[in-house]
């Protein structure tokens, strides 16, 4: 009787099965897992833009929150009010707009309020009738403070305008004023962050003005979003020169910014 054999695979063919199913599942795993990171990265830009363009939104609700128990002085302070020793929604505080500090990935943001001091008429300028006219301050009481989502940070862009090396840690501060008088909003930004707990009224006072050599004010800014983990590529949140609205702070890449003229590059 003659010997037959079974057909089967050699142990070569089978390591090499194994080893092709191995690099196809790897390679697989790494494309979920960097699209998984790509897609963080995204809503951390996204979730960024949409807290600093709901600030506009914030200094147009005139609404005095009172629920949370504060009022102001004649020197524009806010101080906590004992239970029954004032009528809910009554202050002698107007409120005048948003402060937002960003250090790294950590945000802080308060009400700025002022007291009227003067019945003075309003001259040429808003930020100059509301310096005339009102004692400043932050109302620390109604502070919130935040993250930035997925470990996200900000940063100086890598070349062009604003670029710095090395690019991190980043600071900005970031005024957001409506004027009583002519309802105009305006935006102005430093890279002097004062902390909420030590805030004066020279320190809105000197964030109050125009561009200047030395100084922002309301000149343009991009603020690059460095990504807790590499990306194929980086976002900034572009506010736009004399901000006054949502629609001045976008979402750019580079080449965005490079089709508007633009220079920066995160």
């Amino acid at each position: 009787m003659g010997t037959h054999s079974k057909p089967g695979f050699t142990i070569i063919e089978t390591m090499l099965v194994l080893a092709i199913t191995g690099v196809l599942i790897a390679t697989l795993l790494f494309g979920v897992g960097s699209s998984v990171t790509t897609q963080r990265y995204s809503d951390s830009v996204t979730s960024f833009r949409s807290l600093l363009q709901d600030q506009y939104s914030q200094v147009s609700n005139v609404s005095n929150d009172r629920g949370s128990g504060w009022t102001c002085g004649d020197d524009g302070k806010a101080t906590p009010v004992q239970s029954g020793t004032s009528t809910p929604g009554q202050s002698h505080c107007v409120l005048l707009g948003r402060y937002v500090s960003i250090v790294a990935g950590d945000v802080s943001i308060a009400t700025v309020i002022g007291y009227p001091t003067s019945l003075a008429p309003a001259v040429a300028s808003d930020m100059q009738t509301i310096k005339d006219n009102y004692a400043l301050g932050i109302s620390a009481t109604t502070a919130e403070t935040k993250t930035l989502e997925w470990g996200a940070q900000i940063a100086w862009p890598t070349t062009g305008s604003g670029a710095k090396s090395p690019t991190t840690p980043r600071s900005i501060a970031i005024l957001f004023l409506r004027s009583p008088d002519s309802g105009t909003t305006y935006t102005f930004t430093s890279n002097d962050v004062t902390p909420i707990s030590s805030f004066s009224e020279s320190t809105l006072k000197d964030m109050m003005q125009e561009t200047t050599a030395g100084f922002p004010g309301q000149g343009q800014r991009t603020i690059c979003v460095e990504p807790g983990a590499q990306v194929p590529e980086k976002f900034a949140v572009y506010i736009t020169p004399y901000a006054n609205g949502p629609g001045s702070i976008e979402t750019r890449t580079y080449a965005t910014t490079a089709a508007l003229e633009g220079d920066s590059k995160c």
